[in-house]
């Protein structure tokens, strides 16, 4: 509901708090392998691993930026970009999911 005329948006999603959007994308910093944020993937249990926008299950893809293609600009060719598409799961609960993949294959 990025609509201001919802009664959620103007409870939760002002726009000094950055509106509303349930895609994202993080760098993962260089010093993680490719494979080790796969890893962090593989290991979240909530965050499903698969392409879409908006969906009702959160949702989450790797990208190799670097291997995909050149002519990045620097801050995107280093790292790899985990895209997020957030559901309708419990905000405790994904955060709780992301906290164990991080710990278990990120740490």
């Amino acid at each position: 509901p990025g609509a201001p005329g919802h009664a959620h948006w103007r409870a939760l999603c002002r726009p000094d708090a950055g509106g509303a959007a349930g895609l994202l994308s993080v760098i993962v910093d260089e010093r993680f392998a490719p494979a080790q944020v796969d890893a962090f993937c593989d290991a979240l249990r909530l965050f499903k691993i698969g392409y879409s926008w908006g969906g009702p299950v959160s949702l989450v893809v790797p990208y190799d930026l670097a291997a995909m293609r050149g002519g990045w600009p620097a801050h995107l060719a280093r790292g790899t970009l985990v895209r997020f598409s957030v559901g309708l799961e419990a905000a405790a609960d994904l955060q709780a999911d992301l906290a164990q993949a991080i710990a278990q294959a990120l740490s």
